[in-house]
């Protein structure tokens, strides 16, 4: 997306194209479609974790306010999902890691953009620590639960699904921090995506 000159010398950016925004809204159901594969191919547990993934897609198409975001954010979970079908996790070291980093950060934004009237992590510019400090300890609050909830899921799975789903200690613990660190990111933005 390119920047123009304005009449008293700032820029502006240039308008999404129509293909862009079609594009963006395109991945947002990406999840729901490998979903159908999956279930054409009776693997339901892995259906289910795409469902999840599509809800997530979905809710960045309503939330986000750019293309950029709405993509990203999608493709993101989409990569989530798609690694945990397909046993990625398994096979390349730390990618855990950075899909928890990621993905925990996308359901930040989320959060931050769905709240609706005003951002709750903005703080008046005089308090302790400042906006930014309060955004980022908010922000990494949140990416707390979630990635509780996460690992929780992660837990049941285990026991009530398929005992493939290992979910050691340590790995338990690296996720959670690596969601905290992907979630704190996101207060470091200073307006929701």
């Amino acid at each position: 997306m390119g920047e123009a000159s304005t009449p008293m010398g700032g820029t502006q950016v240039a308008p999404v194209s129509t293909l862009a925004r079609l594009t963006a809204s395109a991945l947002c159901f990406t999840g729901i479609a490998v979903a159908a594969v999956y279930a054409l191919q009776a693997r339901w547990v892995d259906v289910a974790v795409l469902l999840l993934v599509g809800l997530g897609q979905v809710l960045c198409l309503l939330a986000f306010r750019t293309v950029g975001a709405t993509a990203t954010g999608s493709l993101i979970l989409l990569v989530a999902g798609v690694s945990a079908a397909e046993l990625v996790y398994e096979r390349i070291l730390l990618w855990d890691l950075v899909i928890h980093l990621l993905a925990t950060g996308v359901l930040t934004a989320l959060w931050r953009s769905l709240r609706g009237h005003g951002d709750p992590t903005d703080r008046p510019p005089g308090r302790e620590g400042g906006a930014t400090a309060s955004r980022v300890r908010v922000c990494a609050a949140v990416g707390l639960v979630l990635a509780v909830i996460w690992e929780l899921m992660e837990a049941a799975g285990s026991v009530l699904v398929t005992p493939e789903i290992h979910n050691p200690p340590l790995d338990t613990v690296l996720d959670i921090g690596a969601g905290m660190i992907g979630a704190a990111m996101v207060g470091l933005r200073r307006r929701p995506l």
